[in-house]
């Protein structure tokens, strides 16, 4: 399975949820805002008179994944912080179709970094992207670090401590990049203010059921 292919529950997942939010479909909104899918946010404040800037994410566990962890480092940090929702589908896979039960919003707010990441420096991300960058996209390579990049990731959690949002590093079939991963109860927990919505979602009906949508398929070594 292609990597597009594995991600198009969370593309269609998104585009339900501008359908939702102001009727334009995601393809559509993208041409809409600076940068189009490589933009910051998938919902932008200000465009088609939506007024919070919005991430949209799904899972079928509690751990979330982000892209970039230095972007959302900096969401949430010095200049560039800016506050914004985190919106996450919680799905369930029954057969071949992925069934969303529950849908999260996450107010993430400037206020929030120590909770977040404690006392990690954006420095030290940029460093140990540049470690995870450098090792040759060999097997052999990828073998040699296996346990090392763990390694140096507990080095900066006891020097600067460890927050809510956890370093995970993406060190196979080619891919050599950092991004971040964080767990729905354990933002909860912490008090970021949350939303939980298990029988309607602004006009989407709970459950929530995506047909033939197969379970993702890895590849094995």
């Amino acid at each position: 399975m292609t990597s597009k292919a594995s991600q198009q529950h969370g593309i269609d997942f998104e585009n339900t949820i501008h359908l939702a939010l102001h009727g334009t479909p995601k393809k559509e909104y993208e041409k809409l805002i600076e940068g189009g899918y490589t933009a910051e946010f998938d919902i932008v404040k200000g465009i088609k008179n939506i007024d919070f800037n919005g991430s949209v994410k799904v899972t079928k566990s509690n751990t979330v994944s982000c892209g970039s962890i230095k972007r959302m480092y900096k969401h949430t940090s010095g200049d560039e912080s800016v506050s914004f929702t985190m919106i996450i589908g919680y799905f369930k896979q029954v057969g071949n179709d992925k069934v969303y039960n529950t849908i999260y919003e996450f107010d993430i707010k400037p206020e929030h970094h120590s909770l977040l990441w404690s006392n990690i420096q954006l420095n030290t991300l940029k460093k140990y992207e540049e470690y995870v960058k450098s090792i040759p996209k060999t097997r052999e390579a990828q073998l040699q670090n296996v346990d090392l990049w763990k390694e140096k990731r507990q080095t900066i959690y006891e020097n600067e401590g460890q927050g809510i949002m956890k370093i995970a590093a993406k060190i196979n079939d080619g891919n050599r990049r950092i991004q971040v991963t964080f767990n729905i109860k354990d933002l909860e927990s912490i008090g970021i203010p949350c939303r939980k919505y298990t029988q309607e979602y602004r006009g989407i009906d709970l459950p929530h059921i995506q047909k033939n949508s197969s379970p993702r398929e890895r590849n094995k070594k």
